[in-house]
């Protein structure tokens, strides 16, 4: 399993400004442009959190990305959305043909492989599938 410290992407709306990350030091703020924070006050709307797995390329995997996955036993890829259950505050993928969710993590036991997922988009491009997944 990945570092879980508390790492964030923070969006204006549907445009990713930069990431954050809580340190021993506090928040360290990394921006497209270079010092962009320094400019005054962060402009960002929306956070999205680091599920705690990388992809097969080696990118963050956050709360809203949209992954092709495969598991284990099947040869053909599915797709899928990474969110939050909000009941059991755990993360997990919500496949979008049969609508079920499955957790990442069951304990501290990584249930999909990294080099058996890759992110290929982000939800919130994407307005037809949240009204589809009816998400607000």
């Amino acid at each position: 399993m990945i570092n879980q410290n508390n790492k964030y992407r923070l969006r204006l709306n549907k445009r990713i400004i930069g990431y954050a990350e809580e340190t021993a030091d506090g928040l360290l703020f990394k921006g497209r442009e270079p010092l962009w924070w320094m400019r005054g006050k962060p402009n960002y709307n929306q956070i999205d959190k680091f599920v705690g797995i990388q992809d097969k390329f080696h990118r963050d995997i956050y709360e809203n990305d949209l992954v092709n996955y495969r598991l284990n036993a099947e040869a053909q890829m599915r797709k899928g959305v990474i969110l939050k259950n909000e009941a059991t505050e755990s993360f997990g993928i919500l496949d979008l043909d049969s609508k079920h969710f499955t957790r990442l993590f069951l304990e501290e036991i990584c249930l999909f492989k990294s080099e058996k997922m890759e992110i290929y988009s982000h939800l919130f491009n994407h307005p037809e599938l949240e009204e589809f997944l009816e998400i607000e």
